[in-house]
């Protein structure tokens, strides 16, 4: 076995990541580090402003300002339209990539590499003789730069669920909030074809975060025995607990 950083022959102790990589001892906290987004070992060769460090893989496709991300968009709608959540429009959404600091900036909060989305919406509300009231919505999702396509298109989605969520007056304890915004991320985990799914996925099904994870683990629950379906129904008529 050769050392994935070096290529040498390993020799005594080593370190393996996610991937079955392994590197020689001499690397840990030296040259080599866990790829923020596929937790795979690289050496420190493309470190990002916000300390983030990718790997040359992840680094290749990862999706930065002024890429056209009209596609990834599409797709996250439609996987989420097919399911039953078929009333958020595509020209409702506008979509900015960032930087952790921007975006720190518009939560109003400290730099944190977890927050890697914020949905902001407006309503705008109209009267008419014949229509009545009319409600017009529209979201600006932020997105952390340099994540990976699937990555992108998974926190996108729970980006989306929080505007969903918005327009159809949903209003639920911050748990089940973001439970069902992961599940959209679960979903575009299960649509898109990507090897990296299995550590995204991994990443919601096991993290200890009593909020994004908790959550996400109890409205899983509730959708494995019921199917998206009557699960978006007891969603819609407030009955989700």
């Amino acid at each position: 076995m050769n050392c994935h950083i070096c290529h040498k022959p390993l020799t005594g102790k080593y370190y393996f990541d996610s991937w079955d990589n392994k590197i020689c001892e001499s690397h840990i906290n030296n040259d080599a580090v866990l790829c923020s987004s596929c937790n795979g070992f690289t050496k420190k060769d493309i470190v990002l402003p916000d300390d983030r460090v990718l790997c040359n893989v992840c680094m290749s496709i990862a999706i930065k300002p002024g890429d056209s991300i009209e596609a990834v968009k599409r797709s996250v709608i439609n996987a989420l339209s097919k399911v039953g959540f078929d009333d958020l429009r595509i020209e409702d959404i506008s979509i900015e990539i960032v930087s952790a600091q921007k975006l720190a900036e518009i939560r109003k909060s400290p730099v944190n590499l977890q927050n890697k989305g914020l949905t902001l919406s407006t309503t705008t509300t109209s009267f008419g003789f014949l229509s009545g009231k009319n409600q017009q919505f529209k979201h600006t999702i932020y997105m952390l730069t340099h994540l990976t396509k699937i990555e992108f298109a998974g926190t996108l989605a729970h980006e989306m669920l929080h505007a969903w969520q918005t327009q159809n007056g949903i209003e639920m304890s911050p748990k089940l909030t973001e439970g069902l915004c992961n599940m959209g991320a679960y979903l575009m985990y299960n649509t898109l074809a990507s090897s990296l799914t299995r550590i995204y996925l991994k990443s919601l099904h096991e993290s200890p975060d009593p909020i994004y994870g908790d959550g996400f683990r109890e409205v899983y629950a509730q959708f494995e025995e019921l199917g998206w379906s009557e699960l978006i129904r007891k969603v819609r008529e407030k009955k989700l607990v």
